[in-house]
């Protein structure tokens, strides 16, 4: 078995988005064989060119764009494989959002049509209004 640098570089290839970016929380996802934090501290701290150096081995793999985003240094990126997955543009767009966005509702509101999402505004507002009335 390779060890977890590896393990998280490969997986952070698999599941990067357009410019090679890609959120912990998916790269966490992608590793359930692994613990949550045990992959997050090898993102954020180990594997993080810009982070503070608190380990004695370390890698550069990975850059911190936002909170919670990362990208994959150019060095580090390959070549796609055939089986790689790739991702379309809503992944990368719940990607770039912060990590307190609960990004469930987002996904499923980016699955609705237009007309479905004015709808379910219509009926919220309608419920607001009804609750205002009381």
């Amino acid at each position: 078995m390779d060890p977890i640098h590896v393990q998280v570089l490969q997986a952070a290839r698999r599941v990067a988005g357009p410019g090679w970016t890609f959120a912990v929380v998916d790269l966490i996802d992608s590793l359930p064989h692994l613990n949550p934090a045990t992959v997050r501290t090898h993102v954020s701290s180990r594997c993080c060119v810009n982070a503070p150096s608190n380990h004695a081995s370390r890698y550069r793999y990975f850059r911190l764009i936002a909170r919670g985003v990362y990208r994959i240094e150019p060095a580090f990126r390959g070549s796609r494989q055939d089986g790689e997955r790739r991702t379309n543009w809503h992944d990368h767009l719940l990607a770039m959002m912060p990590s307190s966005i609960d990004r469930t509702l987002l996904a499923d509101s980016l699955k609705m049509s237009p007309t479905e999402r004015l709808e379910t505004m219509r009926r919220a507002a309608e419920s607001l209004a009804a609750m205002t009335r009381r």
